[in-house]
């Protein structure tokens, strides 16, 4: 059976994410530092400061593993913040650089009540996904408002960027574990992808 990877970035709870791949009858462990073993995907969770899980990220070493999952195009699913380390900065943490894979930055949104919390829809954009047409659980204060790796949109007060995707590389804003049936389908799609890089 194919391993899910879960990476601890000590910075919030696991056991609802575990509990959603566990459900699609996926095999999952969770590692606060990277595993000699080999997995089939990898995911990075969404709770936490953006500067606290980059941090905890290179401490655990960390980045040389991911860096090497995405050249081997090992599907990988960032959630939230686990997204938005990805690119290159957030107004949360200024003084923190992110990993710098996608042009942009996390920024604070005028969202009418903050932070964000509840469903919105999607609008999917050039994607390939056959995602489900059903809303979805939101859960934060900062977003990056634009990307050209965006396969997804919603609108709380402005729009915004709800997913990214590039090679086996998927990033939500979301919380798919918190999604129901959506979620666990989206989830299910972003562990099983095979991409090249673009």
């Amino acid at each position: 059976m194919t391993k899910i990877l879960i990476v601890d970035t000590k910075a919030g709870n696991l056991f609802s994410l575990r509990a959603a791949i566990e459900r699609l009858d996926l095999a999952v462990e969770i590692k606060d530092k990277p595993p000699a073993d080999k997995y089939g995907a990898i995911v990075i969770p969404g709770q936490g400061r953006f500067g606290t899980v980059l941090s905890n990220l290179r401490k655990n070493n960390w980045v040389p593993f991911l860096e090497e999952a995405r050249q081997k195009r090992i599907p990988m699913l960032g959630i939230c913040v686990g997204m938005q380390i990805f690119f290159e900065a957030s107004d949360e943490d200024p003084d923190a650089a992110g990993f710098g894979w996608f042009k942009g930055k996390a920024e604070r949104l005028d969202f009418p009540k903050k932070p964000m919390v509840g469903w919105a829809d999607l609008e999917t954009i050039n994607s390939a996904r056959n995602w489900p047409k059903e809303p979805v659980y939101f859960v934060n204060s900062f977003a990056v408002k634009n990307s050209d790796k965006s396969i997804a949109t919603t609108i709380y007060g402005e729009r915004f960027c709800a997913a990214i995707q590039q090679g086996s590389f998927t990033g939500v804003q979301f919380h798919p574990e918190k999604s129901a049936q959506c979620g666990s389908e989206i989830i299910r799609q972003s562990l099983t992808i095979t991409g090249e890089l673009a």
